[in-house]
């Protein structure tokens, strides 16, 4: 029997920090059980796959020549890293494998049950073409099985199965970009991964094009050229540096193992030093070309390959770009002259490698906030909102804690109070106005236009903050598939607005996660239980408290921010996803649970209410704080 082990399409890596104890004696309040797994990535017992590794290729469609030159530079050059090649072409494709043999492949048990050979390398053992479509143009996760089968593979190898861009292969795009698998009782793994030129570059040829959501900065040029090839070996490097460490579901990986994160999903997205989500990382842009790379192969092809997380050095993702720096560091030291080779020339990073502050306004003192309800709300799902808006102001003496006000006192200190944005009073929300329209009097379908046309229906004054919620019948631009919420201003009025839409019809996996499962990514977390018992207005508390963050940090796009002001990363969505202390992709950390109704909560507002609120950035440390 086959098992799989999936590649999530898009994960964040979260950092974040314990911000409060709890005390032992609180009853009322308990942690959340730990995934199964542990908090880290972890050695299971289970065999890796060492010494020489045969690998053969199945390429299944049409292939241009070129396309397969790419491929198999880059298969060829996973070898032992020799001084001859480190002095011919640093960094090295060579440099990254052995970075992954030296962490995972050199101390485990292998495939053949005793202990690995002293070097370990890729042997390209055979090729075959399938140009006919044998198996026609849709192919399932069991048809790829039966190809890689059909190799007949040896023990201890690795079959490589490559679908051209036009072959559908079950859950490519919506679920995953790649994927590897075994068959444990004929000892031998192999791995998938399609060229998505044609059917989803964004999400699985990145950051060779633009994705269809989150953070639109430029993509970078293709190394070789080909948008589909050069994607094609990213997502290949990580499938494969996932089947040689965790061929059998039962080595090197962390959280559940049918979901699990290895030794380069868990650092997905990284390429150079002082990446982010939506941003590779420094990495090095050929001159002649233009085409960003990180690794150069033996036969003098370049790649983009993923960091590799260590184990070793829990949270820390090693990029080939630190490596050569750090060499070239060396060198100059003990003389060895460089003027003779052309070194290339470094990606100019984003503003800084964290969040800072750009000289504009932001929100401070008391800053009244209108809530514009469009649609049909409940009183109680008005009620959870407006205790959070509540909440928003200085922590009272005595007041329950981990709470909403903590949260709040958090941004304020860390970006409404400082001496460059010349705010010397306290900051704190007033709820200035509620406004309804339950008739829909724009429709059920609204543009980012219209949802702005609301805000100033208000007639907001300057300094106000416009709040628009749509209920869960209402579609706005880009809801589900681009956003879950909004924040943008007049800045000649001088005010902000922000939104925030109830997922729990529409897409609640994406916009009320984690109340409940994502439709894509790792799925071994069970949802968690919404506080006050409503997904969507839940969700729609989680979501506004972001785009609020942004808005009282950000309202005019000139205050704090981090990389390109059209896409930016603000206080809360630089922390995506984190809720508490260990948190990782999937994984919202380790949150309160309430004895009496079940719900997850991290901060506690006004009337008793309880929240769960995001992970703020804080740009003194380069961190993310969470209450729990």
């Amino acid at each position: 029997m086959a098992s799989c082990m999936m590649i999530p399409i898009i994960v964040l890596i979260l950092v974040s920090m314990a911000a409060n104890a709890l005390a032992d004696d609180r009853r009322q309040l308990q942690l959340m059980q730990d995934p199964a797994a542990g908090d880290v990535l972890s050695y299971h017992g289970g065999a890796v796959l060492s010494g020489d590794i045969p690998v053969s290729i199945v390429w299944y469609g049409k292939f241009a020549p070129s396309q397969k030159d790419i491929v198999v530079d880059f298969v060829q050059s996973l070898t032992s890293t020799s001084s001859s090649s480190q002095r011919a072409a640093t960094p090295s494709a060579a440099q990254w494998w052995s970075t992954l043999a030296t962490v995972y492949l050199s101390n485990a048990t292998t495939g053949g049950g005793g202990k690995p050979a002293a070097a370990t390398r890729v042997v390209l053992s055979g090729q075959v073409s399938d140009e006919e479509y044998s198996l026609g143009k849709t192919l399932t996760l069991v048809q790829v099985f039966q190809l890689a089968a059909g190799a007949a593979p040896k023990r201890g190898a690795v079959v490589l199965v490559l679908t051209d861009p036009d072959v559908v292969v079950e859950g490519f795009c919506s679920v995953r970009c790649g994927v590897h698998g075994s068959d444990a009782g004929a000892g031998y793994a192999y791995a998938w991964v399609g060229n998505a030129e044609r059917q989803c570059p964004g999400q699985c040829a990145w950051p060779f094009a633009a994705p269809p959501y989150g953070p639109q900065g430029s993509p970078l040029g293709a190394p070789n050229g080909d948008v589909g090839t050069d994607g094609m070996v990213v997502t290949l490097a990580s499938t494969l540096a996932g089947a040689v460490t965790n061929p059998f579901g039962d080595a090197y990986y962390q959280g559940d193992k049918d979901a699990a994160l290895e030794a380069c999903t868990a650092c997905a997205g990284v390429y150079g030093s002082g990446s982010y989500p939506g941003y590779a990382g420094k990495v090095l842009v050929d001159e002649a070309n233009g085409g960003s790379y990180n690794a150069i192969g033996g036969g003098g092809k370049r790649f983009l390959l993923p960091a590799i997380y260590n184990p070793a050095t829990t949270g820390y993702c090693s990029t080939t770009v630190v490596a050569m720096v750090a060499a070239l560091v060396v060198m100059s030291l003990a003389g060895v002259s460089m003027a003779a080779r052309r070194v290339p020339a470094l990606l100019k990073s984003h503003v800084g490698d964290g969040i800072s502050y750009h000289g504009g306004a932001v929100l401070g003192g008391d800053i009244p906030v209108t809530l514009v309800w469009y649609g049909k709300f409940k009183p109680a799902q008005k009620a959870i909102v407006v205790d959070f808006l509540l909440s928003l102001t200085a922590t009272p003496p005595n007041a329950t804690t981990p709470s909403a006000a903590q949260w709040w006192g958090a941004i304020a200190a860390g970006y409404l109070s400082s001496n460059a944005t010349n705010v010397t009073t306290a900051a704190r929300v007033v709820l200035a106005n509620q406004t309804s329209d339950e008739e829909y009097s724009l429709g059920k379908s609204l543009t980012l236009v219209e949802v702005f046309q609301l805000a100033a229906g208000v007639v907001p004054d300057r300094g106000d903050l416009v709040v628009v919620l749509t209920d869960r019948d209402v579609a706005v631009e880009g809801f589900c598939s681009a956003r879950c919420g909004v924040h943008g201003s007049d800045a000649g009025a001088g005010y902000a607005y922000a939104w925030a839409g109830d997922a729990e019809r529409q897409c609640p996996g994406q916009c009320a996660w984690p109340f409940a499962k994502p439709p894509y990514g790792p799925k071994g977390e069970a949802a968690l239980v919404p506080p006050n018992g409503d997904v969507g207005a839940d969700g729609v508390v989680a979501t506004l408290a972001g785009v609020l963050a942004g808005a009282v940090t950000n309202p005019f796009g000139d205050g704090y921010y981090l990389g390109d002001k059209d896409a930016a990363l603000e206080a809360c969505s630089a922390c995506a996803g984190a809720y508490g202390s260990d948190s990782y992709p999937g994984y919202a950390g380790k949150v309160l649970v309430d004895e009496t109704t079940g719900g997850s909560y991290n901060a506690v507002g006004a009337h008793g209410r309880k929240y769960l609120l995001p992970a703020v950035y804080d740009p003194a440390t380069s961190r993310c704080t969470t209450l729990v």
